[in-house]
């Protein structure tokens, strides 16, 4: 059973991106992220009203942190799920997200092995293919400048959901769902805030109502199942099949919007989703 929430959670976690990313084609993302935040908030107080476990200070201040950098980091993240190539942009958000933790321990004399750094070398690898030139036609990447500033987001927003990983990863165990709520808190008053200061509009575009709704009720439960499977089974082995969530978001990618990729782009695709489970290891 741990397992089959595991694969539920991962599959939700890449509808919720692949949606969150349609929602932003049709409203600005910063509005579309902030509703996103806000509309989870509720649905996690409920979640937090009957779970249990532990509140402690430090453990709502670790979330809050990790709210601030993960609201911006999905910011970013629907930014460059609709600024560019879906397929590519999802798998290189998730592996550089995965190798901040790695990399931050390495930093702090951990030693997380040889899986996780492997990972990080199909990683280097991954990020050369993507950036490969595409296959002519429509849905092609775009050309070598433009490819360039696409990636540039999606770079920025691995790093900040990297980070939100780390800070996220000083709760200590046993504690309750609040701190999850102090994080979406943390982050929906970032993200109104600069919705204020960028003077966008305030108001979420009918079109994008839809996507962004499915996107936060399918962000929150993949949270609560990913929280389940791991009271039940090994960590390594959840995280392993929660981290393939790129693949769902890939896929939805290629049904849905018909993205075409070039070979070399292919493989990297295929690369970078083998280098996000080795990394899910450390």
């Amino acid at each position: 059973m741990p397992f089959v929430m595991a694969v539920l959670s991962s599959m939700l976690y890449g509808v919720a991106d692949f949606l969150g990313g349609m929602g932003s084609r049709r409203a600005p993302a910063v509005t579309v992220t902030a509703w996103f935040q806000v509309t989870g908030l509720v649905f996690l107080v409920l979640y937090a009203c009957f779970a249990p476990g532990v509140t402690r200070a430090s453990d709502l201040a670790w979330a809050a942190v990790s709210g601030a950098s993960g609201g911006m980091g999905v910011l970013l993240l629907y930014r460059a799920l609709a600024g560019g190539t879906v397929s590519t942009a999802a798998p290189l958000i998730s592996m550089i997200a995965l190798t901040v933790p790695v990399v931050v321990g390495l930093a702090m004399g951990e030693r997380p092995g040889v899986l996780p750094l492997s990972g990080i070398a199909l990683g280097v690898v991954a990020v050369v293919l993507i950036s490969a030139h595409g296959a002519p036609g429509e849905g092609a990447a775009p050309a070598t400048a433009s490819r360039a500033a696409a990636l540039v987001p999606a770079v920025a927003s691995g790093v900040l959901i990297g980070l939100f990983l780390v800070c996220l990863g000083r709760v200590q165990r046993g504690a309750s769902g609040w701190p999850l709520v102090a994080g979406r808190a943390s982050a929906s008053v970032c993200l109104f805030a600069m919705l204020f200061a960028s003077r966008s509009a305030f108001k979420l575009a009918p079109a994008a109502r839809p996507p962004m709704i499915g996107a936060a009720v399918t962000d929150v439960s993949a949270n609560v199942l990913y929280l389940l499977a791991v009271q039940l089974a090994p960590l390594s082995l959840v995280a392993m099949l929660v981290s393939l969530a790129p693949a769902t978001t890939v896929l939805l990618a290629q049904v849905v919007l018909r993205e075409r990729l070039g070979p070399a782009q292919r493989v990297g695709v295929v690369v970078a989703l083998a280098a996000v489970v080795l990394l899910a290891q450390g």
